[in-house]
Order: structure tokens, then sequence, then C-alpha cells
């Protein structure tokens, strides 16, 4: 198996969840491998994915290293659901970065094909596949508790964004400060900001506000509801436990599809019946008219 040198530098700044702000993953085998995906388990049942890279999949040559630093997010999320999980970064819940090689899992002996945590939910419905959801706005990461971006343009039309968060005392710009008036709504933004534009305290040539929370409401509408506080497991209940409720909720739902089939069956059975009796009748029609002819009735 390939041997994997590993550095997790974990933060929150920007956002007001916790986050995997950088990675170190190097190669000392000599023999490369090929990556889907990382993914920071917590405890043994909490899977966090850090990075998919199923479109690209990452090479790391022999002996090669590979750094990547991560921007904030908006949140976390599993099948549309906001999910809370700044309860997992303390130091009492072991953490294990794995891998998705072409190997199979990372520190698994057995070979395995294209190893995917998805895959071990369907045999253990304890399992959760955490998905960082974030904003990229001109490849920067914009965190959760952020209000508005604006782009500046300046006068050789190069273009800086500059983000606001919420809180109007940290604002950064330089030369003035933002009041908490400012920040109710993007026209009071932009009348403040071009206030500033004609006392020289902000120079550039023009302006765009882009209100996040706006953009949030449509984007993340089908994220309802409060963030569930996601927990570890021990091994007995991950294990055991967990594994009995599978067989259990699987049995479940294969009762309640079997159900819907008869059912649709059921509901079947009257319409063939009714194409049936309507194909006898003009059958039943000619024998009559022929039998009418033959008794001479006009």
């Amino acid at each position: 198996m390939l041997t994997f040198v590993d550095r997790l530098h974990l933060v929150q700044a920007g956002c007001n969840d916790e986050y995997v702000h950088e990675v170190v993953l190097e190669n000392l085998k000599d023999r490369s491998v090929t990556i889907f995906g990382i993914y920071l388990r917590f405890g043994y049942n909490n899977y966090l994915e850090i990075e998919d890279f199923d479109d690209t999949p990452l090479t790391l040559k022999p002996f090669e290293t590979y750094v990547k630093s991560y921007g904030p997010i908006e949140f976390y999320s599993m099948n549309c659901q906001k999910i809370a999980v700044n309860g997992l970064f303390n130091r009492e819940v072991k953490k294990t970065l794995f891998l998705a090689t072409s190997d199979g899992k990372y520190k698994v002996k057995a070979p395995v094909w294209h190893w995917n945590p998805i895959d071990e939910y369907f045999s253990n419905h304890f399992t959760a596949v955490i998905h960082p959801v974030r904003t990229t706005h001109r490849g920067s990461s914009i965190g959760g508790n952020m209000k508005f971006v604006v782009d500046l343009v300046n006068s050789d039309g190069s273009i800086e964004a500059i983000q606001i968060p919420a809180d109007h005392q940290l604002a950064p710009f330089k030369h003035f400060v933002l009041t908490q008036d400012s920040l109710a709504s993007k026209g009071s933004l932009e009348q403040f900001l071009q206030k500033q534009i004609e006392v020289a305290k902000l120079t550039c040539k023009s302006f765009t506000v882009y209100d996040l929370e706006a953009w949030r409401a449509k984007k993340n509408e089908s994220y309802k509801g409060k963030p569930i506080e996601v927990k570890t497991c021990g091994p007995f209940r991950y294990f055991v436990l967990g594994r009995l409720f599978t067989i259990y909720d699987n049995w479940q739902v294969d009762r309640r599809n079997r159900k819907r089939v008869a059912e649709s069956r059921q509901q079947q059975k009257p319409s063939s019946m009714l194409v049936s009796e309507m194909a006898d009748k003009p059958a039943q029609t000619s024998a009559q008219a022929s039998a009418g002819s033959s008794s001479g009735t006009p």
C-alpha cells in the first residue's frame, strides 16, 4: 500500500463553521497513485468531504507532495439539510483522514475498486457523508457571515473584490468605517460608498454591490430547518446497532415498495377489464345484426 504524510490545518475564519484550511499529502512510495476524493472521518460514522476529484482525478507521482488551501464555507449539508459539525472538531473526537484512491480506501489492506464513503452508507445507515457548501466569487471563497461583496473597478480596469461582513466594524476599508445603517440594504451601502468617493476617501472608477443574503435565499432555498447537531458513534453502536438498523430499514423500504407494486397492479386490472369489454361489444353487435337480417327484421 502507498504511504502518505498528512497534515490538517483547522480554522474558523470568515464563517461560523470550522473547516479544513489546508491539507498536505506526500506520496512516499516509488509509484504513482490516483486520488478520487479526500475525506475526514470523525469517530466511526461521519465522513466530511474535503475535496472531490471525481471529474478530474488527482495523480500523485512518486515522492510528490500535494498542498491545497481551502477558503471559508457557507455551511455543511447532507441530503438538503444543514449540518452543524463544530462539536466534532474538538480534541475528544477521533479524526482520521481517508483517501479514495485507485487502490481503494486508503489504509485498507485488501484492494477495493474506487472507494467512496457513500458505499459504506448503503451497508450501514449510521454512516453520514457531510459536504461543505461554498460560495465563490472571482476565485475567492465567501464565508457564511459575509453580507455583501463589492467589486471595485480601478482606473486601470482591474477589479478588486471586497467582502463585507454583517458586523460593520470588521469591514476591510482603510480610510473610512462603515456604519450599521449603511449595511441595512444593498441600496444604503451603494449610497454610502458613493459618498465616500465624492469626499475622496474611496478611490475607484466604479463599483458593483452584490447582496449575498438575497442570493443565498435563492441558491439555498432547498436547505430548510435548523442545522442538525451530529454526534459520533462508538464501535458497538456503529458496527453492531448500525448494521441491525440498516437491515431493518432496508426491510421496511422493500415492504413499502412491494405494497406499491401490488396497489399499482390492482389499479391496472379494472382498466384492462374495461378495454376487454369494449373489444367484445363490436363482435356482439355484428352477431345481433346477422341474426336480425336472417329473421327479416327491417
